[in-house]
């Protein structure tokens, strides 16, 4: 490995990264927590029921998340190429309508989700730095 090398990230790399955000995101629609910064989102729907009692027994949150039916969380591929990391949401209409009916933003990154992928990559950087490290240097004097 070369000194240039440290910071020139793979494939696996930034598949990797890709798959760090999809947790971060998962993890936030879980919690009800949006991309946009808002938190704990509730339907006029959701409101209703759980006035009325009508709402399940098998309901562990009180608010909406958007897990939904669990498609839209497990149908987000992460996706490593050659130069970027790649979200790819097989649900994409879902997403879509979502977002701009509801305003539920889940298919970008939070601040706090940026800072924990950068982060991720200082991790990766790390990780070639110690490989960089633990190789024995030769220097050749003369011819």
């Amino acid at each position: 490995m070369r000194a240039k090398d440290i910071i020139n990230f793979t494939k696996t790399n930034w598949g990797q990264l890709a798959s760090f955000a999809r947790g971060t995101i998962v993890q936030d629609m879980n919690n009800g927590v949006l991309q946009n910064g808002r938190k704990k989102y509730k339907s006029k729907e959701y409101a209703a029921r759980k006035a009325t009692g009508k709402l399940g027994k098998f309901r562990k949150s009180d608010s909406v998340t958007m897990l939904l039916s669990g498609n839209t969380a497990r149908r987000i591929t992460p996706e490593g190429k050659k130069d970027r990391a790649l979200l790819i949401f097989l649900e994409g209409d879902i997403v879509e309508w979502n977002e701009k009916n509801n305003n539920y933003i889940i298919a970008d990154l939070s601040s706090k989700n940026k800072d924990l992928c950068a982060h991720e990559l200082q991790k990766i950087v790390d990780r070639n730095v110690k490989k960089y490290e633990s190789k024995s240097i030769k220097i050749k004097i003369g011819k």
